[in-house]
Protein backbone atom coordinates (compact mmCIF):
# COMPACT_ATOMS: atom_id res chain seq x y z
CA UNK A 1 0.00 0.00 0.00
CA UNK A 2 2.84 2.26 0.50
CA UNK A 3 4.46 1.56 -2.52
CA UNK A 4 1.08 2.48 -3.92
CA UNK A 5 0.83 5.81 -2.15
CA UNK A 6 4.82 7.01 -3.28
CA UNK A 7 3.97 5.72 -7.13
CA UNK A 8 1.17 7.73 -7.05
CA UNK A 9 2.69 10.80 -5.37
CA UNK A 10 5.37 10.67 -7.87
CA UNK A 11 3.54 10.45 -10.80
CA UNK A 12 0.99 13.32 -9.64
CA UNK A 13 4.01 15.81 -9.29
CA UNK A 14 5.45 14.56 -12.58
CA UNK A 15 2.11 15.35 -14.64
CA UNK A 16 1.47 18.81 -12.50
CA UNK A 17 4.59 20.49 -13.24
CA UNK A 18 6.98 19.05 -10.55
CA UNK A 19 7.99 21.38 -8.16
CA UNK A 20 7.29 24.44 -9.41
CA UNK A 21 3.98 24.21 -7.46
CA UNK A 22 6.36 24.13 -4.49
CA UNK A 23 8.90 27.21 -5.22
CA UNK A 24 11.14 25.30 -7.57
CA UNK A 25 13.97 26.76 -9.78
CA UNK A 26 13.42 29.86 -11.86
CA UNK A 27 13.58 27.63 -14.82
CA UNK A 28 10.85 25.59 -14.12
CA UNK A 29 8.49 28.38 -13.59
CA UNK A 30 8.91 30.14 -16.35
CA UNK A 31 10.37 33.16 -14.69
CA UNK A 32 13.80 34.26 -15.81
CA UNK A 33 16.08 35.28 -12.87
CA UNK A 34 18.39 38.83 -13.70
CA UNK A 35 21.80 37.14 -12.43
CA UNK A 36 21.79 35.83 -16.42
CA UNK A 37 21.50 39.36 -17.51
CA UNK A 38 23.89 41.29 -15.23
CA UNK A 39 26.57 38.18 -15.81
CA UNK A 40 26.47 38.91 -20.10
CA UNK A 41 27.16 42.70 -19.29
CA UNK A 42 30.52 41.78 -17.30
CA UNK A 43 33.28 40.15 -18.62
CA UNK A 44 33.87 36.93 -17.65
CA UNK A 45 37.54 37.60 -16.44
CA UNK A 46 36.57 40.50 -13.94
CA UNK A 47 33.50 38.60 -13.02
CA UNK A 48 34.98 35.59 -11.80
CA UNK A 49 37.66 37.07 -9.51
CA UNK A 50 35.64 39.38 -7.57
CA UNK A 51 33.24 37.27 -6.88
CA UNK A 52 35.42 34.40 -5.78
CA UNK A 53 36.67 36.65 -3.47
CA UNK A 54 33.48 37.91 -1.97
CA UNK A 55 32.52 34.66 -1.78
CA UNK A 56 34.94 33.55 0.47
CA UNK A 57 34.36 37.26 2.79
CA UNK A 58 30.77 36.20 2.75
CA UNK A 59 31.80 32.73 4.02
CA UNK A 60 34.29 33.97 6.31
CA UNK A 61 32.32 36.35 7.87
CA UNK A 62 29.32 34.03 8.39
CA UNK A 63 31.69 31.60 10.20
CA UNK A 64 33.15 34.21 12.59
CA UNK A 65 28.91 35.18 13.25
CA UNK A 66 28.35 31.87 13.99
CA UNK A 67 31.68 31.69 16.61
CA UNK A 68 30.32 34.67 18.14
CA UNK A 69 26.52 32.93 18.58
CA UNK A 70 28.49 30.17 20.30
CA UNK A 71 30.80 31.51 21.85
CA UNK A 72 28.09 33.76 24.24
CA UNK A 73 25.97 30.22 23.95
CA UNK A 74 29.12 28.49 25.61
CA UNK A 75 29.72 31.47 28.43
CA UNK A 76 26.04 31.78 28.65
CA UNK A 77 25.68 27.74 29.56
CA UNK A 78 28.62 28.24 31.74
CA UNK A 79 27.22 31.20 33.59
CA UNK A 80 24.31 28.43 34.53
CA UNK A 81 26.80 25.16 35.33
CA UNK A 82 29.02 27.08 37.50
CA UNK A 83 29.64 25.86 41.16
CA UNK A 84 29.13 27.58 43.96
CA UNK A 85 27.02 29.58 42.28
CA UNK A 86 25.56 32.60 43.86
CA UNK A 87 22.19 30.30 44.34
CA UNK A 88 24.43 27.33 45.44
CA UNK A 89 27.22 28.91 47.86
CA UNK A 90 29.49 27.21 49.89
CA UNK A 91 30.05 27.87 53.28
CA UNK A 92 33.34 27.33 55.93
CA UNK A 93 34.42 28.25 59.05
CA UNK A 94 37.59 29.88 58.75
CA UNK A 95 38.42 31.66 62.53
CA UNK A 96 35.86 33.01 64.78
CA UNK A 97 33.21 33.56 60.97
CA UNK A 98 31.94 31.69 58.45
CA UNK A 99 33.26 32.66 54.31
CA UNK A 100 30.37 31.86 51.51
CA UNK A 101 32.28 31.61 48.50
CA UNK A 102 30.75 31.68 45.15
CA UNK A 103 31.96 31.60 41.51
CA UNK A 104 30.07 34.65 38.78
CA UNK A 105 30.85 34.17 35.04
CA UNK A 106 30.81 37.66 33.20
CA UNK A 107 28.72 37.21 30.17
CA UNK A 108 28.36 40.66 29.31
CA UNK A 109 32.81 40.85 28.78
CA UNK A 110 32.96 37.79 25.66
CA UNK A 111 35.16 38.54 22.90
CA UNK A 112 35.78 35.97 20.20
CA UNK A 113 39.05 35.49 17.70
CA UNK A 114 39.63 32.54 14.81
CA UNK A 115 42.23 31.88 12.99
CA UNK A 116 42.71 29.48 10.22
CA UNK A 117 43.62 26.04 10.48
CA UNK A 118 44.31 23.03 8.29
CA UNK A 119 42.42 22.62 5.26
CA UNK A 120 39.65 24.74 5.60
CA UNK A 121 39.13 24.09 8.71
CA UNK A 122 39.48 27.54 11.72
CA UNK A 123 40.17 27.38 15.18
CA UNK A 124 38.11 29.65 17.55
CA UNK A 125 39.10 31.39 20.91
CA UNK A 126 36.39 32.54 23.56
CA UNK A 127 37.48 34.91 26.21
CA UNK A 128 35.54 35.74 29.67
CA UNK A 129 36.20 35.80 33.06
CA UNK A 130 34.91 34.47 36.09
CA UNK A 131 34.74 36.61 39.28
CA UNK A 132 34.88 34.74 42.79
CA UNK A 133 33.29 36.18 45.85
CA UNK A 134 33.39 35.84 49.34
CA UNK A 135 30.56 36.34 51.71
CA UNK A 136 31.90 37.26 55.35
CA UNK A 137 29.63 36.92 58.64
CA UNK A 138 28.76 35.72 62.20
CA UNK A 139 27.25 32.85 61.69
CA UNK A 140 26.33 30.72 58.38
CA UNK A 141 22.69 32.42 57.65
CA UNK A 142 24.95 35.85 57.32
CA UNK A 143 27.29 34.44 55.02
CA UNK A 144 24.57 33.13 52.64
CA UNK A 145 22.49 36.10 53.05
CA UNK A 146 25.86 37.90 51.81
CA UNK A 147 25.63 41.48 52.84
CA UNK A 148 29.05 42.17 52.66
CA UNK A 149 30.44 40.34 49.82
CA UNK A 150 33.51 41.47 47.36
CA UNK A 151 35.27 39.53 45.00
CA UNK A 152 38.54 38.21 45.62
CA UNK A 153 39.80 36.60 42.41
CA UNK A 154 39.51 37.39 38.99
CA UNK A 155 40.06 34.19 36.55
CA UNK A 156 40.70 35.33 33.15
CA UNK A 157 39.55 32.46 30.64
CA UNK A 158 40.43 31.40 26.97
CA UNK A 159 38.69 28.49 25.40
CA UNK A 160 39.61 26.72 22.09
CA UNK A 161 36.97 25.35 20.07
CA UNK A 162 37.20 24.51 16.34
CA UNK A 163 35.56 24.60 12.98
CA UNK A 164 34.96 20.97 11.76
CA UNK A 165 33.26 22.89 8.13
CA UNK A 166 29.70 23.30 8.76
CA UNK A 167 29.62 24.37 12.76
CA UNK A 168 31.65 25.13 15.75
CA UNK A 169 32.66 21.58 18.12
CA UNK A 170 33.45 22.35 21.79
Amino acid sequence: MKRVCVLVLACGLMFSGGCALFGGDDKDSGVESPAPAQAEAASPAKADKPAASTSSLKGEARIRADLEVTGRELVGRAARTVMPSKAQKSVRKQGGEYVATYVEVDQNNVSTDMRPGKSGQYVGFIRYSEYEYECRGKSRQDALKGSQCERVRTRNLNEMIRYDGKKWQF
